[in-house]
């Protein structure tokens, strides 16, 4: 590219280091492993944090958390809009479209997230007015705003991500997500809820500016509050899938709370807690396949990889059904060796984890429906809030006859016709074939089933 392209800023470590480094970092084997690494490393805190708390306390810090993870997803679509633009543009060689397309996101990223963040002081400064906040209004507010700032940091990173600069990304997303290894226990130590959240704002500005500073947001191509207005109108769609989605994978503990006495529902957090954390791990990796395969699917036509998307999340499937496994046995003696404060969460924990295989596939086919879907508003408004409703209304019947048991249960009851409504999605997408699909979903089934059975087994 010209040195008025993207290109031109997307190499963060050419200022930092010489030659030789460079030329190591470039290789592969060396920044591959980072972001898995990470991702290893964020869910290990995940895991030591309510080791921290009495449960009681982390049930309040699980649902405070989650406006953390509103937060970083909340910009209006323009991460699955880069998704959609610019490697389409990028493949054709358009690399003055890639560069005004790539500014002119990271400017709405930023309206966004100012705006976003005056709204959310607003809104927990009412809820509290009003005593409906089940948490402190500072851990509240800054826990939103590491989420928004977080949100506005990674604008860099999706830019490198949707060229396929796996090298750039991978450093990038690395940088930002060890603050949750890093920035998120310290905090803790120092000041509880809200030294927590304090600790990930302070993170997230730092190296949201550094980021910035490499791939500046240029004032020559501003976009008009017109043209930032078109973006988030037409990234609404996508963005009312993806934060549905989010809503979904957390709304267990929403439902939860008002099911359950404090003492029982933070045990139910500290399950669910597991259960997000593996499917944010899994989703994680996804990053490193999807771009080239929505690219693939611009280029190779209707069908064209339907088979090798099937092969690939039929390895999937399986190898996360046999790590789920093994986990299932391990539940109790490992929750009796290091959390035996939580023990008794053993039940809900191994529930949960039988919906793990399903929901993780729906997080790696979740971006590729926003990138090859045609039909964005009737996915984003029809199929998660569908599955959500049936988590809600499966949660509040199964409680009523199994408890805190059949609560858990409800994530499985709902994963399996989110994964199939998905399917059919994109199935009319024109990137499954029906065969296809339905080999994936029955797949998916037999997994299922077994896991649950084993799950049952163990009561």
């Amino acid at each position: 590219m010209t040195s008025a392209g993207v290109g031109s800023v997307a190499q963060p470590g050419r200022k930092w280091v010489g030659r030789s480094a460079i030329a190591l970092l470039s290789k592969p084997v060396v920044y591959g492993p980072i972001l898995p690494t990470i991702t290893f490393l964020n869910a290990l805190v995940g895991m030591l944090l309510p080791m921290l708390m009495t449960p009681r306390v982390f049930g309040e810090y699980a649902l405070v958390v989650t406006l953390f993870q509103y937060g970083l997803i909340f910009d209006c679509g323009a991460g699955q809009l880069a998704d959609r633009w610019i490697p389409a543009a990028f493949a054709r060689g358009r690399t003055e479209e890639v560069d005004r397309l790539s500014q002119r996101l990271l400017w709405v990223r930023l309206y966004i997230g100012t705006v976003l963040l005056v709204v959310a002081i607003i809104a927990l400064t009412l809820l509290k007015a009003f005593d409906q906040l089940p948490f402190g209004f500072w851990a509240g507010v800054l826990s939103a705003s590491a989420g928004i700032s977080y949100m506005v940091a990674m604008g860099p990173a999706f830019i490198y991500r949707t060229l396929s600069e796996r090298r750039n990304y991978a450093f990038a997303i690395g940088v930002l997500s060890f603050g949750l290894v890093v920035a998120r226990p310290l905090g803790l130590f120092a000041g509880g809820l809200i030294g927590c959240f304090f600790g990930l704002v302070l993170w997230y500005l730092a190296f949201g500016f550094l980021l910035h500073w490499q791939m500046p947001p240029r004032l020559t191509t501003r976009p008009t509050p017109v043209q930032a207005a078109s973006s988030v109108i037409q990234g609404l769609p996508f963005f009312a899938t993806s934060f549905v989605w989010a809503f979904y994978l957390t709304a267990n503990r929403w439902f939860a709370s008002h099911l359950m006495n404090s003492g029982t529902f933070g045990h139910f957090a500290f399950s669910a807690n597991i259960y997000t954390l593996l499917i944010g791990a899994i989703g994680s990796l996804s990053a490193f396949y999807y771009p080239r395969i929505v690219g693939r699917i611009a280029q190779e036509g209707c069908f064209a990889l339907s088979k090798t998307i099937l092969v690939d999340f039929s390895k999937l499937i399986l190898l996360s059904g046999g790590i789920v496994a093994v986990g299932i046995f391990l539940t109790a003696p490992l929750l009796a060796f290091i959390y035996p404060q939580y023990y008794q969460s053993a039940a809900t924990a191994r529930t949960l984890l039988a919906a793990v295989p399903a929901t993780g596939l729906v997080s790696w086919l979740l971006p590729i429906s926003l990138s090859s879907g045609r039909r964005p508003w009737i996915d984003g408004l029809l199929v998660y809030p569908a599955a959500t409703a049936i988590l809600y209304c499966a949660m509040r019947i199964l409680f009523q006859r199994f408890g805190d048991i059949g609560s858990a249960a409800a994530s499985t009851v709902s994963a399996l016709p989110l994964l199939g409504m998905l399917l059919v999605q994109l199935r009319h997408a024109h990137v499954f074939r029906t065969s296809a699909a339905l080999t994936l979903m029955g797949l998916a089934t037999i997994v299922t089933t077994a896991l649950c059975a084993l799950a049952w087994a163990m009561k």
